[in-house]
């Protein structure tokens, strides 16, 4: 099992009779487990889709130009695959 580690938080009353109404039978703890590790989950995709922005923004006209070519034949490929 993971270590744990045991933290206090505020958070809105209204907010947290809503979470415990929809919790069933998960403990605070694991309702904030959940969230907590969602949106990690989140950021990390959001992190990567702006690292891959950056890398489509550097590229020059070529490398996009070249990029293209790449995905119209793996485009042709799986049409192809599909068809037969």
């Amino acid at each position: 099992m993971a270590s744990k580690a045991k933290v206090s938080v505020s958070v809105d009353r209204s907010l947290l009779r809503e979470a415990d109404r929809l919790a069933g039978r998960m403990t605070r703890s694991q309702i904030f487990e959940h969230a907590l590790a969602a949106w990690v989950r989140r950021r990390g995709r959001a992190e990567l889709d702006q690292a891959i922005e950056r890398y489509y923004r550097s590229l020059s006209a070529a490398e996009q130009r070249a990029d293209e070519d790449w995905a119209s034949l793996g485009d042709e490929m799986v049409r192809r695959g599909w068809d037969e």
